[in-house]
């Protein structure tokens, strides 16, 4: 409630403003200490628990990835064969309309029923439904090439070279400020 109020004005202040601030830390830090001495045995708990629990779901996951991994290869396969199939339906199509535009005559195109289609994106199996998506893979292959507003500054590299003694870093701005390090007097 009275955080953002807080004004210092005089010495007098800063002393006290001072030690509100070492308490205050040291409050934290107990807190802290005292939580994750709370914290042990329900840890403790938790690791027996994923232990014992891994062998099962590290076969699951297994077993999902090979499963997953040839359903997607198969559909790949009937979505390509299918795409084939279109282009060559497609291509006969063509190849009549101009036959006949040569030749002057009136053919009757076959409706577009007859043109095989993609795989369903979804498919219904006794348990439940699988959906099939096209979603973009992206691999990086030379970092060195990406280019530049692609990349995230990273502040703890460009940290450490500030404070190495290099004060030009092209679109960083280099600044001191000044931080509080309190330490108890226990």
């Amino acid at each position: 409630k009275y955080a953002g109020t807080v004004r210092i004005t005089n010495q007098g202040e800063q002393h006290n403003a001072e030690d509100l601030l070492i308490h205050a830390r040291q409050s934290l830090k107990d807190a802290e200490g005292k939580r994750k001495e709370l914290l042990v045995p329900i840890n403790e708990a938790r690791d027996r628990i994923n232990k014992f629990f891994a062998p099962y779901t590290d076969r699951l996951n297994l077993a999902i990835t090979v499963v997953n991994q040839e359903l997607q290869r198969y559909h790949t396969i009937l979505a390509r064969e299918a795409e084939e199939a279109r282009i060559l339906v497609l291509a006969e199509q063509a190849a009549k309309i101009a036959e006949a535009k040569e030749t002057g005559e009136i053919i009757a195109v076959q409706p577009s029923e007859n043109i095989p289609t993609a795989p369903p994106k979804s498919s219904h199996a006794n348990l439940g439904s699988v959906t099939y998506r096209e979603v973009i893979e992206v691999t990086i292959v030379n970092a060195a090439l990406v280019p530049r507003d692609l990349c995230d500054p990273n502040l703890s590299r460009i940290r450490a070279r500030a404070e190495s003694g290099v004060t030009d870093i092209p679109g960083v701005l280099i600044s001191k400020k000044t931080i509080t390090v309190a330490r108890g007097a226990r």
